[in-house]
């Protein structure tokens, strides 16, 4: 290699680098002017969170390329429930929907609390296919707070439907207050699982339901090399080792903090491979890159979305619907 090329090779590289640094930068800029524009209590900082919670991480795993309110999956994040050659996203995320609120009979009477809500549209979902007296919903991720308050805005549900931030093992509301709590993919990162059980149980009223679309692990990793690749996948998605177990532990979690009638259903192969499928699709990968940044989508989130796929495969995650009943 002659020493002109290796200067344009170094001189790609640093302009890559450099560009890179840019597009960071400018998305992180517009974020935080949506946030001020928003008029939040956090905006000066951008968060609630010091940078020694776990949290704060949770949060910056999902800020990537949020800048306001996108309406790409609908504004849904969950993995969705494939079934009857399904491959429709939309359609899959209110299957999945259905699937935590159906067992539980949530209805017109119903005071829900939802945690862990995203940027509310599945909030939106439960009320217009249960039509529950009141829904509360809360998320530690500010811009999902801020894009779910819009969502409800334009929707003028404001009576019908209030959004918090704050955190699920923190839960600011009054004990025997809800008729459900609903939590749809964020007990694996919850700083633990079993916390936000106990503030579940402490929350619901007697006879209510929690019900929970989450995840377990058959199967403990078997050797380094299998460990250290749980690890980085547990790294990667900030969800604590803590929170990993089988679904016969999952159940007796549940029945530790209190709750009866508790059931744990393994339906990995409804969920997983096809939120894998759709994911590899190239529309979803161009509409993510607009979202997230080209790093972001075929980078990171690549490594994350084979990693999962491939400790599902050796079975050591897998997906659940659970719930149970305050007696």
């Amino acid at each position: 290699m002659t020493e002109i090329q290796t200067l344009y090779i170094v001189a790609g590289v640093l302009f890559v680098l450099i560009v890179g640094v840019y597009f960071i930068q400018h998305r992180r800029r517009k974020r935080a002017n949506f946030k001020k524009k928003e008029k939040s209590t956090f905006a000066d900082s951008g968060t609630r969170w010091s940078k020694d919670q776990h949290e704060f991480h949770v949060e910056r795993f999902y800020e990537t390329g949020l800048t306001g309110k996108h309406d790409f999956h609908g504004g849904y994040l969950n993995f969705g429930f494939w079934v009857d050659g399904n491959t429709d996203y939309i359609e899959a995320s209110h299957e999945l929907l259905s699937q935590v609120a159906d067992p539980v009979r949530l209805n017109n009477s119903s005071h829900l609390l939802d945690v862990a809500n995203g940027m509310g549209a599945q909030d939106i979902f439960f009320f217009n296919k249960y039509k529950p007296a009141h829904i509360d919903c809360i998320d530690l991720t500010l811009s999902h707070h801020l894009i779910c308050k819009k969502r409800i805005e334009e929707n003028k549900l404001q009576d019908r439907i209030a959004a918090h931030y704050g955190s699920a093992v923190d839960l600011p509301f009054e004990g025997n207050s809800f008729t459900h709590v609903f939590s749809v993919e964020g007990g694996a990162h919850f700083p633990t699982r079993e916390r936000f059980f106990g503030e579940a149980y402490r929350v619901l009223k007697p006879n209510g339901w929690i019900s929970l679309a989450d995840y377990a692990n058959p199967v403990y990793p078997r050797n380094f090399i299998e460990r250290q690749l749980a690890r980085l996948c547990s790294n990667l998605w900030n969800a604590p080792l803590e929170n990993w177990y089988s679904c016969e532990e999952f159940k007796k979690r549940m029945e530790a903090a209190g709750f009866v009638d508790v059931k744990v259903h393994d339906v990995g192969q409804y969920t997983i491979p096809g939120y894998y499928t759709e994911s590899m699709r190239p529309e979803t990968l161009s509409a993510l890159s607009k979202i997230r940044g080209w790093f972001a989508t075929y980078v990171a989130c690549r490594i994350l979305d084979e990693l999962i796929l491939w400790v599902y495969k050796k079975r050591i995650l897998t997906y659940v619907i659970a719930y149970g009943r305050k007696p």
